[in-house]
């Protein structure tokens, strides 16, 4: 009887954890928002792709968002998206609400791009001591701080990705900092709108940020995204031309 009863409350427990989800999902976008509609950035198209992947392998459907990246970490923290999409826990070390991290999904790759045609300023943190450079706000600061700090770099925000390269092409910045497929689409744009690609400052592993409500479904997560790890397909889905 006794083992009959434990069968029973186990049964109970499973479909909780067994019965598919769906959970609110913040994918960036580096302008206004919320978008109405399907953003084409690079990265929005890989995690839409990364998330369908897991979604298959996990049982949890996830509902996309766009926002911007600051507009997600604030919808997070008051539970109105269940899961951050292309975080790092450092760049979260402050947050009042801690989150559950998956495995990485991928990496992110920042580099600097500098003025067309103006030699190689700009093509390394050593050829920018006493200048500005651009960032876009969400992008991870802390990963760049310390090495901004031993060049002499100083750097300025700017809201959405045409902004700052506004001000790269006005002369007001020597060089902006942009992740990789980002300047990779740059140059399939006519001249006149790209920038010059130039060393990479850092790279960063990225991960899912569940909502501590949730946390019950990291294990499952985590198993899809090991499989698709071992399998290739995340690693495809990264390394897939976005232009």
């Amino acid at each position: 009887m006794r083992s009959f009863l434990l069968l029973c409350c186990c049964l109970w427990l499973l479909p909780a954890q067994a019965a598919d989800i769906t959970l609110r999902a913040g994918v960036v976008v580096d302008n206004a928002g919320p978008y109405n509609f399907t953003p084409d950035s690079p990265m929005a198209g890989i995690y839409r792709e990364a998330l369908e992947q897991i979604g298959k392998l996990s049982g949890v459907r996830f509902d996309i968002e766009y926002y911007p990246a600051l507009r997600i970490q604030q919808l997070f923290e008051v539970a109105r998206l269940d899961v951050e999409v292309g975080v790092n826990p450092a760049w979260r070390s402050l947050s009042p609400v801690g989150g559950f991290y998956t495995l990485p999904i991928g990496t992110l790759d920042y580099q600097l791009c500098g003025r067309i045609n103006n030699g190689r300023s700009g093509r390394s943190l050593d050829e920018l001591h006493g200048q500005t450079i651009g960032l876009l706000q969400g992008q991870p600061l802390s990963a760049f701080e310390t090495e901004f700090a031993r060049h002499g770099v100083h750097y300025e925000m700017s809201q959405s990705e045409n902004e700052v390269l506004s001000k790269l092409r006005l002369g007001r910045l020597q060089a902006v900092v942009l992740e990789r497929r980002q300047i990779e689409r740059l140059m399939l744009a006519p001249e006149e709108l790209r920038c010059e690609p130039g060393g990479l400052i850092s790279s960063q592993p990225v991960m899912l940020r569940l909502h501590p409500q949730f946390r019950q479904w990291l294990p499952a997560l985590n198993r899809a995204i090991s499989q698709l790890q071992a399998n290739g397909k995340l690693k495809a889905i990264f390394q897939k031309s976005r232009g």
